[in-house]
C-alpha cells in the first residue's frame, strides 16, 4: 500500500532545526501527532510519502524563499514544497507543489495508492482534493479539530466545500462524525496514539521513593480556559505535605502564575522546555494532571495528545471527565469531578490518601494500557486495515 500524507510539518530533526532557539517546546503537539503516525504507518509495511509546506512563516523566519533538501528517514519519504514565504504566495505554492507531487508518485493504473490528508491545512487539502478526484484516487481526512472552531468566513466556507469531498474520515472523537459526516461516509475514531518504542524504556526513579518529595505536574497550554487557575488555586488549598506543582508551558496565565511563585516556593513556574525535558520530569513524578474544564462544547471533539503522554510515562493521572474520552480510559486515571478549585483540592487530597504503591501500580497499568492497545503501530494498523475494507481497487 502506497500512502501521500499531506502535511505541513516535518522529520523531527527538521523540526528542531526550523525551531532552533526560538521559544517553544522541541515537539509541539501537532508535530508529535503527525510523526508519530506516520511511524506506524511504515512500520505497517505502508510506503508512506509525506508532502508538506513546512511549519514555517513571517514569524518564525524573515527568509523569502523557502527551500528545504528532501529527506528520507526510517523507510520514509518527505518531500518539502518550495515556497516564496509570504502569506498569500505560499500559499499557492503549496497548492501547485502538492498537485505536482501526487501526479508524480501516483498513476492511474496504480490501484494500491492511497491520499491521507490534515484536513485544516487548506492549500494542501485542496490540492490533494482535486488531484484525487482527477485521478480516481481514495481520499480520506485527517480531523483533529472542527474547522468552524478554528476558521470563520470564507476560510471556513472553503474548508467545509474540502472536507464534503472526502471519501472517508479519521476522527479523534465520536461526536465528529455526527458534526462533520452529514452524509455517512467512512470513518473511523482513533483518538490518539502513544509512542510505541517508549516500550523499552522503563521510568525512571520515582521523586517521592528517592526523597519524599510529591512532584505534581501540569504541562500544556497555560489558557486560564483550560482551567489552569483552579488546578493551582485548588494545589494551594490541598496543602499537601511534602509536594510541589511545577507548571510548563506558556498562555494568558503565565504573568498571575509568575506572582504567584514568588509567594508560594510549592509552586514552580518551569515555563516553555523541550518535550523530552517534560516528559523525562514526568516519568519521575507523582502525579500528572489535566484540569481542563469538561463543559465547554469544543471537549466534544477533542483528545488531548497531552493524555497519551501522560499515561505512557507510568506516572498515575488525574484529569477531569472530558466528553471526547473513551470511557475505557476511566478505570486507568483519576478523575476530578468537581472542577472547582475546591473540587480539585478534594481530589488532589484523594489521591495522596492512597498509598504510594498503590498509586504508582495504577500507573503502571495504565503504561501498559496505552502501550498495547493505543500504540501508534496499533492505531495505524487500524487504518490500513480501514482503507482496505472500505476503499480497496484491488
Amino acid at each position: 500500500m502506497k500512502i501521500i500524507y499531506g502535511y505541513t510539518n516535518c522529520t523531527n530533526k527538521k523540526y528542531n532545526e526550523i525551531f532552533a532557539g526560538k521559544n517553544v517546546s522541541a515537539l509541539l503537539a501537532d508535530q508529535k501527532y503527525h510523526s508519530l503516525l506516520i511511524d506506524g504507518l511504515a512500520k505497517n509495511g505502508a510506503d508512506v510519502r509525506c508532502v508538506s509546506g513546512l511549519p514555517i512563516n513571517r514569524n518564525i523566519t524573515r527568509k523569502l524563499l523557502i527551500h528545504e533538501k528532501d529527506e528520507q528517514e526510517n523507510g520514509v519519504y518527505y518531500h518539502y514544497i518550495n515556497s516564496i514565504n509570504l502569506p498569500i504566495f505560499r500559499q499557492l505554492c503549496i497548492y501547485s507543489g502538492t498537485s505536482r507531487f501526487i501526479k508524480k508518485n501516483c498513476f492511474k493504473s496504480e490501484k494500491d495508492t492511497y491520499i491521507i490528508c490534515d484536513c485544516l491545512n487548506l492549500a494542501n487539502a485542496y490540492a490533494s482534493l482535486k488531484t484525487a478526484k482527477k485521478r480516481n484516487i481514495p481520499l480520506i481526512y485527517l480531523v483533529t479539530d472542527i474547522p468552524e472552531f478554528q476558521r470563520k468566513g470564507k476560510l471556513k466556507d472553503i474548508n467545509d466545500k474540502i472536507i464534503a469531498g472526502a471519501d472517508g474520515f479519521i476522527f479523534l472523537t465520536e461526536k465528529m462524525n455526527e458534526k462533520v459526516n452529514p452524509n455517512n461516509k467512512p470513518y473511523i475514531v482513533l483518538e490518539g496514539h502513544s509512542d510505541s518504542s517508549l516500550e523499552e524504556i522503563e521510568p525512571s526513579e520515582r521523586y517521592e521513593y528517592k526523597s519524599g518529595k510529591k512532584v505534581i505536574i501540569y504541562a500544556g497550554s497555560l489558557m486560564k480556559l483550560y482551567g489552569i487557575q483552579n488546578l493551582v488555586e485548588g494545589f494551594l488549598r490541598a496543602d499537601i505535605e511534602n509536594s510541589e506543582l511545577r507548571i510548563y508551558g506558556d498562555g494568558d496565565y503565565s504573568a498571575e502564575l509568575e506572582e504567584v511563585c514568588k509567594s508560594h516556593t510549592d509552586v514552580k513556574y518551569l515555563g516553555v522546555k523541550p518535550n523530552a525535558e517534560i516528559v523525562a520530569d514526568e516519568q519521575r513524578a507523582a502525579l500528572l494532571v489535566n484540569p481542563r474544564p469538561s463543559a465547554p462544547e469544543y471537549t466534544k471533539y477533542s483528545f488531548p495528545s497531552k493524555t497519551m503522554e501522560y499515561m505512557v510515562s507510568g506516572t498515575p493521572v488525574l484529569m477531569t471527565k472530558l466528553p471526547g474520552m473513551p470511557k475505557e480510559y476511566y478505570p486507568h486515571i483519576y478523575t476530578i469531578d468537581d472542577e472547582s478549585s475546591e473540587g480539585v483540592a478534594k481530589a488532589l487530597k484523594d489521591v495522596f490518601s492512597i498509598s504510594a504503591n498503590e498509586r504508582y501500580l495504577k500507573g503502571a497499568l495504565a503504561r501498559e494500557f496505552v502501550l498495547q492497545e493505543k500504540s501508534n503501530v496499533v492505531q495505524a494498523r487500524k487504518i490500513i486495515e480501514f482503507i482496505e475494507e472500505k476503499f480497496s481497487r484491488t
